[in-house]
């Protein structure tokens, strides 16, 4: 007998699945079985910045400037009054003007350091930068020079017939008033005074020193800068300076957090000196703890006919206390509208002013002020501007006990950043979104111990005393850096049968020609194999670094396509490609995925 004769078994056919480009970026909280094609996210998103298209590497971080090798740049602060833009950055106990960038220059010496805020603050003498750490006096820059503001006045004396110059520091006696001063800063025939006894020097009288100066007054002395003292009368009698934490303004006048209290002092409208009156806050926050920092805020007022800008106060226990009102010593027109809760900020510096709206980094994410008026404190988390990332955020709270985050806006690229700074071990991130998109991206490499944007630039302070330029380059101050991309898993039609993936088209588009790696990952598990090598490039089209009559100037501005199939190898019952691209050269590259195709045979069950 003869067997039936059977028909050959046809080879599987290939199957091909597409994954857009992340443009609703990184997604960490999406249930894992949520298709890619439901949502164009990312599980994996480093280094790319997402845009309404695409995402496209970032730029890199270039030296902007180096103040100080000694100690870390730990704030920095932008003044600009139309005619004249400084940029400051704070290291150790120093104030570097460093607007030239490779020329910085010490203006203020022999402070604490720290975490310092500022405003800048206009009156009808002028546009001021006000300063305050909770640790040294207060720093007042006049758009000329720097100033320590305590509760003294600093007096101007006009040098008449001079026996012997004084020097900065030393103790200057009026011989017939009988008032005392130290030299704060020396111009010419002018000599700055800060007064030890609050007596007047007098026109005429001969002025002694401590380390044998003398001179004759030509004019009696002038106040030139108010000191700051409690006004008489008030509840709370004493109070330095040094011990203003935070500062903000609104309707015109300068408000002070008192540090480790529940009081803010406030000053006279448009004043910048003088009299400080205390408000204890210490009843109106039931969780306790401390004042942390203040903003301006503005609500949706209906009885108002629109937005009415109120006042805030956040406390380190995450309470907010809302006012509205112009000055907080009229009962008639300063009062409570509410108390809400936005759970434990990140740092008092961890809060940015978006529009009229507040985002603060708490605990439970990136919280909006307007959604903890709308909801529950326990149902905050849904709201939160950073709820796509949520539990990549929880990780990161979890990790880094210490409050010390910081946030900025960046307008000219529609970024806000977030900076988790290294601890216990951690490396340090920065966490962007879109504001246009709200979609995420992590940056890596970028360690930003504070912010500051000027002349539409963004400059983060970091390590060494070196302050860092955003979106330079094409490596981070010389250090390559790897962007990774991988979409949300796809079980592409279920989870019955194990896929084989054959191979992967990656398409880009770009000015340069680049490579990259590519490689499979399987059932919801993050395997990201070691980084691809530096690929590499000319910097001909580089300004000074090309060579004259070879290089061609303005070359690689032009988009163009690229493709590239790769073979892959793995099995699973769920498949994410794994896109890696290392930037390491003067060029950056700011190439786009436009999207990745995936071959692949359906097998059996697996065991």
């Amino acid at each position: 007998m003869r067997r039936p004769a059977q028909a050959p078994q046809r080879a599987r056919k290939a199957q091909v699945v597409s994954f857009p480009p992340p443009t609703a970026g990184w997604i960490s909280n999406q249930n894992l079985i949520a298709n890619t094609s439901n949502t164009p996210g990312a599980v994996v998103l480093d280094n790319f910045w997402p845009t309404p298209q695409t995402v496209r590497i970032r730029r890199g971080c270039a030296l902007y400037s180096q103040p100080s090798g000694a100690s870390d740049v730990t704030s920095m602060m932008a003044y600009d009054n139309g005619s004249a833009q400084k940029l400051f950055a704070c290291a150790g106990g120093s104030i570097w003007d460093v607007t030239s960038g490779d020329a910085p220059v010490e203006v203020v010496s022999g402070l604490t350091g720290g975490e310092w805020s500022y405003t800048q603050f206009a009156t009808d003498g002028g546009v001021f930068l006000i300063a305050v750490n909770g640790a040294d006096p207060m720093q007042l820059y006049d758009g000329t020079r720097w100033w320590s503001i305590t509760g003294a006045n600093i007096l101007q004396l006009q040098a008449g017939t001079v026996t012997k110059a004084p020097s900065n520091a030393e103790t200057l006696t009026g011989g017939t008033s009988g008032a005392t001063g130290t030299v704060t800063y020396i111009s010419g025939a002018q000599i700055y005074v800060t007064s030890t006894n609050g007596k007047a020097f007098s026109s005429g009288e001969t002025v002694t020193g401590s380390s044998g100066a003398s001179f004759v007054l030509s004019a009696d002395s002038q106040v030139w800068w108010t000191g700051i003292a409690p006004k008489s009368g008030s509840s709370i009698d004493a109070i330095e300076t040094s011990q203003f934490s935070f500062v903000w303004s609104y309707m015109s006048r300068l408000y002070f957090v008192q540090r480790d209290s529940m009081n803010f002092w406030y000053l006279e409208a448009g004043a910048i000196g003088g009299d400080a009156l205390p408000y204890p806050m210490g009843a109106i926050f039931p969780d306790g703890g401390a004042l942390l920092f203040g903003s301006s805020w503005s609500l949706d007022n209906s009885s108002s006919n629109g937005l009415s800008e109120q006042c805030v106060f956040v406390t380190d226990a995450g309470e907010v206390a809302v006012y509205r009102g112009i000055d907080p010593n009229l009962s008639a027109t300063w009062g409570k509208v509410g108390l809400y809760r936005v759970d434990k900020p990140r740092g008092k510096r961890a809060f940015i002013r978006n529009g009229g709206d507040l985002l603060i980094a708490t605990d439970a994410g990136l919280i909006p002020l307007t959604q903890a008026v709308e909801r529950n404190p326990s149902n905050l988390a849904p709201g939160a501007v950073s709820y796509p990332v949520q539990d990549a955020w929880m990780q990161y709270v979890f990790e880094r006990p210490a409050r010390n985050w910081q946030m900025a806006v960046w307008p000219e690229m529609q970024m806000v950043a977030v900076s988790i700074p290294a601890e216990n071990g951690y490396q340090p991130f920065m966490l962007v979104v879109n504001m246009n998109t709200s979609g995420w991206a992590r940056f890596t490499g970028w360690n930003a111990l504070c912010f500051a944007v000027f002349g539409g630039q963004l400059y983060f302070g970091t390590t060494s005393g070196r302050v860092a330029a955003a979106w330079q380059t094409g490596y981070d101050m010389g250090t390559p850096f790897t962007a990774i991309y991988a979409p949300l898993f796809h079980d592409l039609g279920g989870t019955f049968g194990a896929k084989m993936p054959k191979d992967a088209n990656v398409m880009m588009r770009g000015s340069y020609d680049i490579t990259w790696s590519i490689s499979m990952m399987y059932d919801y598990v993050l395997t990201i194999p070691a980084a691809p090598a530096v690929p590499r490039m000319t910097n001909d089209g580089v300004w000074a670094e090309g060579i004259w009559n070879q290089s061609l100037w303005g070359q690689g501005t032009d988009l163009k396509p690229q493709k590239q199939w790769s073979p892959v190898a793995g099995m699973g019952y769920s498949i994410s490609p794994c896109l890696q691209i290392t930037s390491g050269n003067l060029l950056p590259f700011d190439n786009e995925i436009v999207r990745v195709d995936v071959t692949y045979l359906v097998g059996g069950l697996l065991s």
